[in-house]
């Protein structure tokens, strides 16, 4: 009995040590975007009282703040989980964020902070939906049924744009103003690691990561 036990007290420490040191690892880097556009086109509309609207500076709408970092393994299956919380606003004629990643079954919320009238469809196959027209400050759930990238109009603005990027992998995230990134409790094994950019083609490259390791992956988008 008493043997049984230690042997079950030794499994536990290992196995503990072992999950720990197969989930530490770090990926991390620098991303040098091409000139772009400071933000997403934007059209002109009015206020119910008759003011123009003005064009902010929110960091959401700029290019480089909608470049996303995710990393998919290729040595083993990702498990991936609805994202709580998730939100597109329609702010000035700009969908914000622009692009949006979240994983497949993640229920994105649309919600209009104009003084007008907006409308949010899709025609991605596999993706279609209409939500109508929307008065302001009204919340419209969709729930996201694919993986892949699924563009967004409004019918009544149509130089809007905007991306839902519904991804495979629950390792991701944004890059900051600066163009920096890092991915944590990454688990031992081989990675795609994959950059989306608005205006740019994918860019990828294979990595390996074990052993607690912290690697430095840049990438600079302005080569040809």
């Amino acid at each position: 009995m008493i043997q049984r036990l230690l042997f079950f007290f030794l499994f536990l420490v290992f196995s503990t040590k072992t999950s720990a040191q197969f989930s530490e690892n770090e990926v991390f880097g620098k991303i040098t975007f091409p000139t772009s556009p400071k933000v997403l086109k934007r059209g002109t509309a009015y206020n119910r009282d008759g003011t123009k609207v003005m064009h902010s500076n929110d960091p959401m709408a700029k290019i480089n703040r909608n470049i996303i970092v995710s990393l998919h393994p290729l040595s083993f299956k990702a498990k991936t989980q609805p994202l709580n919380n998730a939100s597109i606003t329609q702010k000035e004629q700009t969908f914000i964020p622009s692009v949006l990643p979240v994983t497949k079954g993640t229920t994105v919320y649309f919600l209009n902070e104009d003084e007008f009238f907006h409308n949010i469809y899709s025609l991605t196959p596999g993706s279609r939906f209409n939500i109508g027209r929307r008065p302001p400050g009204d919340p419209y759930p969709v729930k996201i049924k694919k993986n892949g990238v699924i563009k967004l109009s409004c019918d009544i603005h149509p130089h809007m744009y905007g991306i839902i990027l519904s991804l495979d992998t629950p390792y991701f995230c944004r890059v900051d103003k600066a163009g920096n990134y890092r991915l944590k409790n990454l688990p031992d094994g081989t990675y795609k690691l994959s950059i989306f950019h608005p205006q740019e083609k994918e860019t990828t490259r294979t990595i390996k990561i074990s052993g607690r390791e912290k690697k430095e992956v840049n990438f600079d988008l302005k080569r040809p």
